[in-house]
C-alpha cells in the first residue's frame, strides 16, 4: 500500500473523486491544502509526510507550479512534474511543442509588442482570437474580427500591464461545434 498526497487550493468533485477512488485501490490518502503549506530553503523531505506521490491539483496555475517546484526541491515525485505542468499551462510554450512534434494545431503567431502584433495582424488577416499564455475556462479570449476590437484590446493591455500582456498570442479562428474536446495524455 502507498500513500498519495492531494495537493488543493480548493477542494472540487475531481479532487473529492480522486481520494475516494485512491482508497478503494487500497492506498492511504490525505488531502493537503497549498494555502497553509510552508517551504523554505533549508526545509527537507522528513520535516513533511507527504508520502511516496503527490498530485497536484490546485486551480491556481502559479500556485500549483510554484508548489510543485518546492517538492521536487526535497525530491517528492510530484504528477505532474514541474516542467509538464510549465508546458501545458503556456499556451505558447504548448503550440511550439506540438508543433515541433507534428501534431496539427490552429495556425499560431506569437508577438511581443502591441506594435508587432499589429503586424502579424495585417500579415495574416482578420479574423484571428487573442488569448492569454496563462489561463483557462475561456477567461480574456477574444475574437479579432477588426482593427477597432484591436485598437481597444491593444489598449486595454497596455493599461493594465500584467507581464503576460506582453506576450501577443495569435491563433487562427476554428470553425467547431459549439463544445469544448480536450485530451489528457499519460
Amino acid at each position: 500500500m502507498s500513500k498519495i498526497s492531494i495537493v488543493f487550493d480548493r477542494v472540487r468533485a475531481e479532487e473529492k473523486m480522486l481520494q475516494k477512488e485512491a482508497e478503494q485501490l487500497g492506498h492511504d490518502t490525505t488531502s493537503i491544502d497549498a494555502k497553509i503549506t510552508r517551504f523554505s530553503t533549508e526545509s527537507k523531505k522528513t520535516d513533511y509526510d507527504f508520502g511516496n506521490v503527490v498530485l497536484e491539483r490546485c486551480v491556481s496555475y502559479f500556485r500549483g507550479i510554484h508548489f510543485t517546484a518546492c517538492l521536487e526541491f526535497l525530491d517528492i515525485p510530484v504528477i505532474n512534474t514541474f516542467e509538464v505542468a510549465n508546458n501545458c499551462g503556456n499556451k505558447m510554450l504548448t503550440s511550439l511543442l506540438l508543433s515541433k512534434h507534428k501534431v496539427p494545431t490552429p495556425k499560431t503567431y506569437f508577438s511581443f509588442s502591441a506594435e508587432a502584433a499589429r503586424e502579424n495582424l495585417d500579415k495574416v488577416g482578420y479574423p484571428l482570437v487573442i488569448k492569454p499564455i496563462i489561463g483557462s475556462w475561456g477567461r480574456s479570449v477574444v475574437p479579432l474580427k477588426d482593427k477597432d476590437t484591436v485598437d481597444a484590446l491593444f489598449e486595454i493591455r497596455e493599461f493594465t500591464d500584467g507581464p503576460h500582456d506582453r506576450i501577443f498570442y495569435l491563433q487562427e479562428m476554428v470553425k467547431r461545434p459549439p463544445r469544448d474536446l480536450r485530451a489528457i495524455i499519460v
